[in-house]
């Protein structure tokens, strides 16, 4: 077998390997959480700067390629002499800009707000109110801006009058990531003027939030003009209200919500709207959906969670009425307790709290191990399909929306090997059934 080295690809070759892993760093820039970081962003030299010391054949790529310098980290050691250097090797590509929380105290250049805030593409500050003893600094019209990305350390009093990007017209804004610090100062009005093409909204906690931040947040949320399609709502944990009287509504208007990292104390509020999707992702104890009155949504999705207490809260969880639970690369404790809200007995009772769920999907990517509880799965398919008066026949009946369905399809992917006897057992039971 004939190998092939790099140094023999096609320049052009070359040339889409590096696009492709600058494109993943830029995005990764704007995904990934405060305790996750991308490890391009933990200090060193920039992208560019790496590939181009490797040999004099990739250097000579990377000098002609001027798109591969357009993501600009501008570190407290990058004067403004360096960073004019760099900007003249992007020639006209638009810019994505990374200011870190080491720039402590610095003013954003001003001949760069000035020359090129149209070229920006994304934009990225961390230590939002660190950075800026003059924020009229980020003012102006940036109409190639798409990403945004703002977030404070820390809480600082001295900030309350603040209000970051406040001067910042982005008609093209589709994706904002914001923490709960910067919430609190938000232009409202500036935040309805961006928001008309919003795709992706993410609210980050990573602490818990007081009534005062909590009211702020509500505020925010109900000044988007328009339903977004994805709102997110990464490690947000609310204030507990222990008075009816301080319950904080929040009405989301999204067509798909995703609860990241912590349910727990995120689902002492109540939540309103119309979504067509909710996802709980990276969630290590789902005993917070007891406190979670869960839209009229059609699906849940659960992704990489977990359960870390026994069944005795089940019964006090709130019902819901959405049709479609999808569950991937969960732990064996998150799906038995789904199986339980879906109407497998235990204690010597059940209690479906979703009955109008219609398809289950079991899905396990990549290398991930799943362990499917196969007593509890095969119990709820006979207790619903007998609650739902179908237990010796294929014939539907027919379901209002306070009547229990019976489970239609069942989609197990990436599971332990089914034994023949079972597969047959499934198959009589369940319409559309995929086990593989």
């Amino acid at each position: 077998m004939t190998q092939c080295s790099f140094q023999s690809l096609p320049t052009e070759t070359m040339y889409s390997i590096f696009k492709i892993v600058l494109e993943s760093i830029v995005e990764d820039d704007m995904t990934a959480t405060p305790k996750n970081e991308h490890r391009m962003l933990a200090g060193g030299m920039p992208f560019p700067h790496t590939v181009a010391l490797v040999c004099r054949h990739w250097r000579n790529i990377v000098f002609s390629m001027p798109e591969l310098w357009a993501r600009i980290s501008w570190a407290s050691s990058m004067n403004d002499q360096r960073l004019s250097s760099q900007l003249q090797k992007t020639g006209s590509y638009p810019v994505h800009l990374i200011i870190k929380v080491q720039l402590l105290g610095r003013i954003f250049p001003p001949s760069f707000t000035s020359l090129h805030l149209q070229r920006l593409k994304s934009l990225i500050i961390t230590g939002v109110f660190n950075e800026y003893s003059d924020l009229d600094a980020l003012a102006g019209y940036a109409p190639q801006l798409d990403c945004l990305r703002l977030t404070d350390v820390g809480c600082y009093h001295y900030a309350t009058r603040l209000e970051p990007c406040s001067k910042l017209v982005c008609p093209a804004l589709r994706t904002l990531h914001i923490d709960k610090n910067t919430v609190c100062h938000l232009n409202l009005q500036w935040f309805k003027n961006n928001m008309q093409h919003i795709e992706v909204l993410t609210i980050y906690g990573g602490s818990p939030i007081n009534v005062t931040a909590s009211i702020a947040l509500c505020r925010t949320l109900q000044a988007i003009p328009r339903q977004v399609p994805c709102l997110i709502l990464d490690d947000l944990q609310f204030y507990r209200v222990n008075s009816e009287a301080l319950t904080i509504t929040i009405t989301i208007w999204a067509e798909k919500v995703i609860l990241r990292t912590c349910i727990n104390d995120t689902l002492t509020t109540t939540f309103n709207g119309d979504c067509q999707t909710i996802v709980l992702q990276e969630c290590d104890s789902i005993h917070g959906l007891r406190r979670l009155s869960l839209p009229r949504s059609n699906s849940l999705e659960l992704d990489r969670c977990a359960a870390t207490r026994g069944l005795r809260w089940v019964p006090k969880t709130r019902p819901w009425n959405g049709d479609t639970v999808t569950i991937t690369n969960s732990h064996s404790s998150c799906i038995k307790i789904i199986l339980h809200f879906l109407g497998a007995p235990f204690a010597r009772r059940s209690c479906s709290l979703w009955p109008r769920v219609t398809t289950l999907k079991l899905i396990a990517r990549d290398d991930f191990v799943m362990e499917v509880p196969l007593m509890i799965l095969k119990a709820m398919v006979s207790s619903r399909r007998e609650a739902a008066g179908q237990e010796n026949s294929w014939k539907d009946v027919c379901e209002l929306d306070d009547t229990m369905r019976s489970l239609k399809v069942l989609h197990v992917h990436g599971a332990q090997l089914l034994p023949r006897e079972e597969e047959v057992w499934f198959k009589s039971q369940v319409r559309d059934f995929v086990w593989d």
